[in-house]
Order: structure tokens, then C-alpha cells, then sequence
């Protein structure tokens, strides 16, 4: 469309041009139209890039949402997960839309009751994909995901009683308040509960930061406050323990923190996840040696499992990576 507006631009510009030369027009006539085209092409290029380009470029995503309007609605969740639930994989694969590599692959895992495990790997592992999948976000199209003693009963998304902190979270134009408790709307709580949340997460409700306390608006555009990328990740962390768990995913949750504050993080994650089934996934080795035991993921396979001593002595993939951060930190 811009290519056919330049053609008739030039044109009606040589049609001028030619009138002139054959005195039809006087030079003053020519400049007055030659001024009117070059407003109407202005125009034209703006409606057609501008207001028609748009509608083109958004066309898409509202197709996209008009198609997830009409989806049926899901069937309600299976309730709340049990205190004593194991957690077990059986040869899950899960390919993305648009891709015939698989991001996961045939995984088979268990996870027990009150345990805490770690998930490592390079980037594109498959580690986040495996979260998805345990948790419910994703249904695997090969092999099955289940929980129980027995391991018979299948997730469903959703299920109460998870808590997940990922690399991607959400930034509520809101209150502090709003903020943290919107992971369990319908919990009751007194302000000493979410200052443990905030304790736990590193947040400090009383600073500077939040003049108004829980009711300082994070939000630059309404008049609140402006955070950085390492207040809004600890403010993520608070919500994942504001809500009632008895499994807590924290996938990548302090990749924004300086080591210090992480290992302040992981210290009381690791009192708080006593008792409980708890799951971190994590590019930092030096903070998997809190987990009873260590999943490694390469190329969407399990390929290790172990404790970190176990898989430091079988010298493999683990290893390596391990011993690729460690060079940066111990002096050999």
C-alpha cells in the first residue's frame, strides 16, 4: 500500500511537472497543488502505516483472544493437594506448538512427601517445562503426571495447595498489600502474617522504599512508587509464600538478587519448606546443596539423579557444571 500511495504520489507529480512545461498551469498554481498533494500524501501514509497497519498488526491477537473466549470452559480442579502427596512421572514428553523438538522427553521421576529437590540444567534444558508439567500449567502429550501414595490420581491445573514463584511474574499496578496477598484471594490474615511473608521474601514494608507501607501504590503512572527489577522479584517471592502450600515451586526466583540476599532467601525457604514437598529450580549450583536430592536435565532428559555428593563422585554432567561456576569462586 506505502508502494502504490509513492506511485500516485509521482504521478500526479509528473502530471504537473508536464502541465507546466506546456504553460497549462503558471508556476503559482503549481506550487499551490504541488503543496496540497504533499499534505494528502502525508495523510494517506499515515491512515494506511499508521491506522490500517495497526489493525493488521493487532488482527492477530484478537483473533487469539476472540478464539480463547469461545473455548469451553475447563472442568473444576481436583481440590486440594494432601499434606502426605507424592508426586510421580511417568515417561512424560511435551513438545511446543510449532516445533517437532521436544522440550521435554520421556521423564520418568518421584518426588516424596516433604521432600526438597532441586532442578538444574543449562538453558534449554527443560527444566521450566518440567515445572509446568508437574504443577498442571501443561499437560503432557505422552505419559502421565500423577500424586498419591499410590500414584494413580492424575493433576488437574490448578490444584490448591501449590505455591510458584517463576521467572516470569507479574507486576500489579496496585498496593504493596494487593500485591502479595493476590496469590490467595480468598485468605483471611492478620498484618503480622504478611509481614512474615515480606520477612521471609526480603522485602522491607517499613522502608523508604514504601512510605505509605501496604498501601504504597507501585505504580509510576497513578502517582506511587517505582521499584527495580530485584524489589519486584522479592515481592513475587512474598507472594508465593503468602499463599497456603504444601508443594512451593520456585523456579529461578533470584536471578535480579545479588548472592548475598539470595542466600539469605534460600536459608529461610529452606525453614519454611520443613515438612513440606518443596521443588527449586536453578542456574546457581551452589544453592542446590540445601535439596535432599538433585534432578539434572540436558537436552529435555533426565540424565542424572542423586545427591550432590552422589553426583559430584559419578563425575558427569552435574559435575561439569558445578565445577564451571566453582572455578569463578574457589581460587585453585
Amino acid at each position: 500500500m506505502k508502494f502504490i500511495s509513492l506511485l500516485g504520489y509521482l504521478g500526479v507529480l509528473g502530471i504537473l511537472f508536464l502541465s507546466l512545461m506546456r504553460r497549462e498551469i503558471s508556476v503559482g498554481m503549481f506550487a499551490a497543488v504541488f503543496s496540497s498533494v504533499g499534505f494528502m500524501f502525508s495523510f494517506m501514509e499515515e491512515l494506511v502505516n499508521g491506522h490500517f497497519g495497526a489493525l493488521v498488526r493487532n488482527y492477530g491477537t484478537v483473533r487469539n483472544y476472540l478464539d480463547f473466549m469461545e473455548m469451553p470452559v475447563p472442568e473444576k480442579t481436583g481440590g486440594k493437594i494432601a499434606a502426605d502427596t507424592d508426586i510421580f512421572l511417568d515417561h512424560v514428553s511435551f513438545t511446543y506448538p510449532g516445533t517437532d523438538r521436544r522440550a521435554v522427553s520421556d521423564v520418568s521421576l518421584h518426588i516424596r512427601t516433604g521432600e526438597t529437590v532441586a532442578v538444574v540444567g543449562e538453558n534449554g534444558s527443560g527444566k521450566s517445562t518440567l515445572i509446568r508439567l508437574i504443577t498442571g500449567l501443561y499437560t503432557p502429550e505422552q505419559g502421565s503426571v500423577s500424586y498419591g501414595n499410590d500414584g494413580k490420581k492424575k493433576f488437574k491445573a490448578a490444584q490448591k495447595g501449590i505455591s510458584a514463584v517463576f521467572q516470569k511474574y507479574a507486576r500489579y499496578q496496585m498496593t504493596l498489600r494487593e500485591n502479595i496477598s493476590i496469590s490467595d484471594t480468598e485468605a483471611e490474615y492478620e498484618d503480622d502474617f504478611l509481614e512474615k511473608c515480606c520477612e521471609k521474601a526480603g522485602v522491607e514494608s517499613g522502608s523508604e522504599i514504601f512510605p505509605s507501607g501496604y498501601e504504597t501504590l507501585l505504580s509510576r503512572e497513578f502517582g506511587g512508587v517505582d521499584l527495580s527489577g530485584g524489589q519486584w522479584q522479592r515481592i513475587a517471592i512474598a507472594r508465593g509464600f503468602f499463599r497456603k502450600h504444601q508443594l512451593i515451586v520456585l523456579d529461578e526466583p533470584t536471578a535480579a538478587i545479588d548472592p548475598i540476599e539470595e542466600t539469605r532467601i534460600y536459608d529461610r525457604f529452606a525453614q519454611m519448606a520443613k515438612e513440606k514437598t518443596a521443588i527449586i529450580v536453578t542456574h546457581r549450583l551452589g544453592s542446590v546443596k540445601l535439596a535432599d536430592r538433585v534432578f539434572v536435565m540436558k537436552d529435555g532428559r533426565l540424565v542424572e539423579e542423586g545427591t550432590h555428593e552422589e553426583l559430584m563422585r559419578l563425575n558427569g554432567e552435574y559435575a561439569r557444571l558445578y565445577r564451571t561456576q566453582e572455578k569463578w569462586y574457589v581460587a585453585v
